[in-house]
């Protein structure tokens, strides 16, 4: 992907070739020595920039895919370039146009539509993050059970449940109502628990519906997750009934 989307104009960590490799190349340091003169570039081949990358790859042979940006290496120059008494950024965020060309960064229409997908996935995220629920229910069938038909024609159903707390305050008196059918649901310890801030509470429950209020044999059913008489989360499972022959 990272390769995909570079080009000549890319901001990138870079190694400044044109000043580092001069006419002749690098060169190890010599104090008092004329570099310009004798035709060296400013790197000095210490190898600072290759010991500190923690991918160890070499910056001064282009950009890599293994490269992090984590800019160890633009200190590691600088910090050898203000010793030896040169010029800093031999190692700095350029782009290839900049480096080979002098040229300055212009703000392009690929960069453009970046920055709109940006800001589009950047509000998209941000609307997530407002829209979520404090609370998160799944109730589930248990596998391989099917329903119980019950005195009164009153059909059973039996189904675990997860309830996720994604906040950092615990959750009370929380309760199972059904919002689509008019019927009961039962847990099998107690009728309502807490949820502890930033825990998942599991259990299993059985739901309880009239036959005549089901439609075939395959029903779906909403609940209402409630901390009081407050409604927190709305969720949906299947409910089995006897096929119906009408």
């Amino acid at each position: 992907m990272q390769g995909v989307l570079l080009d000549n104009k890319s901001i990138v960590v870079a190694y400044d070739h044109k000043r580092g490799e001069a006419e002749k190349g690098r060169k190890k340091f010599r104090k008092g020595e004329d570099r310009a003169a004798i035709g060296h570039g400013d790197c000095i081949d210490c190898f600072q920039c290759v010991n500190v990358c923690p991918t160890g790859i070499d910056i001064r042979n282009g950009t890599q895919l293994e490269c992090i940006n984590c800019t160890a290496c633009i200190d590691a120059c600088d910090e050898i370039m203000e010793k030896v008494d040169l010029p800093k950024g031999l190692i700095r965020y350029a782009s290839e146009d900049n480096i080979e060309k002098k040229a300055k960064f212009k703000f392009t229409p690929r960069l453009k539509g970046y920055t709109a997908v940006l800001i589009i996935l950047t509000g998209i995220l941000i609307g997530m993050l407002f829209l979520r629920n404090d609370l998160e229910a799944n109730i589930l069938r248990l596998p391989g059970q099917l329903y119980e038909h019950k005195e009164g024609n009153i059909i059973s159903n039996v189904y675990t449940f997860k309830v996720v707390n994604k906040t950092t305050r615990d959750i009370p008196d929380v309760t199972f109502k059904l919002l689509s059918h008019k019927g009961t649901i039962s847990l099998v310890r107690n009728d309502n628990f807490t949820v502890p801030a930033q825990e998942l509470t599991e259990g299993t429950l059985f739901i309880e519906i009239n036959n005549a209020a089901l439609d075939g044999d395959k029903n779906t059913v909403k609940i209402g997750v409630f901390s009081g008489e407050e409604q927190i989360e709305t969720t949906s499972a299947r409910f089995m009934a006897p096929r119906s022959y009408r």
